[in-house]
């Protein structure tokens, strides 16, 4: 019996966190904090990317790479490590304690642990342009320019090359669950690689037929969904056993954008694209449409955040919008950035988002 009190003041405990956050980000009570990314504000730099693991947010400019924890309880940030590269690349990476990164002037991939104090360097193979950088627990998988993808494994001395293409990659995503990788190329071919503590195999290859992949998001075990160029979204069975390009895989949706889809995301049963003509389009998993909105935003819809209670889109006007997934309703609107919203980073209890030309990322905690 002490058992089960115990299991139901959780269960409101739970409750009560949930519906704190839920009214902060449809009532749009936030507080802000902004994140310098130098220590001399006279000091112009480009910001390259952002990403997040848990409550860590990683920063990457020209120059520096940096890891912040958040703190929701006192809506403060707090630096991790800070490191002055000599050139860092458009390839940042973060899971749990470790930040990676590519230094172009060194070819080499940098591997940061705040944790452990400790920086590893492990040498690249010269002369290439990385674009693609993703982290798990166990690998570091990295994307080139010319489409070659390498892979290394926490604890090795050396990179593998795992496919060596010969087209830019369009975009990537991977299966957290599945630890399994999908990327695309310019051409409209996908390729699939499942990672495991022993290495990498492939699972599958399939063609769209032309058709160029912008973004796409992998939920569920068998399936990825994706966005093209020419405004279309479907989804892809990525476990259909086969050794060459597998058509009959590609499931395409009704046509719903009149222009490119940037951005899709899934939650337990619904499917949300963004896209050039500013539309936000709610469909079921399964390829029906159930609304959409072209009023929300000015400009190309290129974020989703999704999960099955909350929903946040940005893009290239100044406007970040939060959604109701469930009633497929407008919220709150924010519009604390004046410039296009590149880079965005979301946890149920704070947001860090910033611009290209913008010398500071900001921090919107949920109160």
């Amino acid at each position: 019996m002490g058992w089960k009190g115990n299991e139901e003041v959780c269960w409101v405990d739970v409750c009560k966190t949930y519906h704190k956050l839920q009214n902060g980000w449809f009532t749009g009570n936030f507080k802000s904090e902004r994140i310098p990314l130098n220590d001399d504000a006279r000091v112009r730099q480009e910001l390259f990317g952002i990403c997040k693991s848990n409550d860590n947010i990683a920063l990457c400019t020209n120059t520096d790479i940096s890891c912040y924890q958040s703190d929701p309880k006192n809506f403060k940030v707090h630096r991790l490590l800070s490191k002055r590269l000599d050139a860092a690349e458009n390839s940042l990476a973060v899971s749990g304690p470790i930040v990676t990164v590519v230094d172009s002037a060194t070819d080499e991939l940098v591997i940061l642990n705040h944790i452990e104090c400790t920086e590893r360097r492990v040498q690249l193979p010269p002369g290439l342009t990385f674009d693609m950088c993703h982290a798990t627990s166990r690998h570091i998988i990295l994307g080139t320019d010319s489409g070659k993808i390498l892979l290394y494994t926490i604890g090795s001395s050396e990179v593998l090359l795992i496919h060596d293409g010969e087209d830019e990659i369009s975009c990537w995503a991977v299966s957290p669950s599945t630890e399994t990788i999908c990327v695309s190329f310019w051409t409209g071919d996908l390729v699939c690689f499942s990672l495991s503590p022993s290495g990498v195999a492939p699972v599958s290859a399939v063609s769209l037929g032309g058709s160029v992949v912008l973004y796409a998001a992998v939920f569920t075990h068998n399936f990825l969904y994706y966005g093209t160029a020419d405004g279309l979204v479907g989804r892809i069975n990525i476990e259909t056993p086969t050794s060459t390009h597998n058509d009959s895989a590609v499931e395409t949706f009704p046509k719903a954008h009149a222009g490119s889809v940037y951005c899709v995301a899934t939650n337990k049963t619904t499917l949300v694209s963004g896209g050039a003509d500013s539309r936000v389009v709610f469909w079921s998993r399964t390829g029906v449409v159930r609304g959409s909105d072209h009023m929300a935003h000015i400009g190309v819809v290129r974020h989703i955040f999704l999960n099955d209670w909350l929903m946040v889109t940005a893009g290239d006007a100044n406007i970040i919008v939060v959604w109701n997934p469930i009633t497929m309703t407008l919220k709150h609107k924010l519009h604390h950035n004046p410039l296009k919203i590149k880079f965005l980073a979301i946890n149920e209890s704070w947001m860090a988002y910033g611009a290209p030309d913008s010398n500071f990322v900001m921090c919107v905690f949920v109160k």
